[in-house]
């Protein structure tokens, strides 16, 4: 049987959207002082950016099983999918900047 949620799509946004609620949690949690923008400069200038952008992606984890579990195999490729993006993403930064 075929599920309307077993889409690539679907796990490609969800993947995407995880960390970046868990990084604004994480804003909200600790920083609030900071304007988001000084944030990011004051995360690079500490060069510890990168470490809480690749912590940030935990949440694709538990995603990850969840669909797993449920046989949503093309919504656990999505979110492998933006798991893959954010290490790309965490890799070139951490050489440019």
């Amino acid at each position: 049987m075929k599920s309307k949620y077993d889409k690539l799509q679907l796990g490609l946004i969800l993947g995407i959207l995880a960390p970046v609620l868990t990084m604004v949690i994480i804003y909200f949690a600790k920083f609030t002082n900071y304007h988001f923008s000084e944030l990011i400069d004051f995360l690079v200038k500490k060069k510890v950016f990168t470490k809480i952008v690749s912590l940030c992606v935990i949440p694709n984890l538990a995603l990850f099983f969840f669909f797993l579990n449920k046989y949503l195999y093309k919504s656990a490729r999505g979110v492998l999918l933006a798991t893959i993006l954010f290490a790309i993403f965490v890799f070139v930064t951490k050489f440019v900047l």
